[in-house]
């Protein structure tokens, strides 16, 4: 997820929350704070990050 700043309490709250509602398990967060205009993710470690989590799910 991204987000202007780097306040993900709520969006996490909510995130959390439907987890439990639906029965399912996280298979983990990337958090990119900071994001504000195109191209602004360019070159962060969230990326790579979420990248690798996609590859990883079976």
């Amino acid at each position: 997820m991204a987000a202007e700043g780097a306040g993900f309490e709520e969006s996490e709250h909510w995130y959390d929350h439907l987890e439990r509602h639906i029965g399912g398990k996280s298979l983990g967060k990337i958090l990119c704070g900071y994001v504000t205009q195109p191209g602004d993710t360019d070159g962060k470690k969230e990326l790579r990050e979420a990248y690798e989590l996609g590859k990883s799910i079976q």
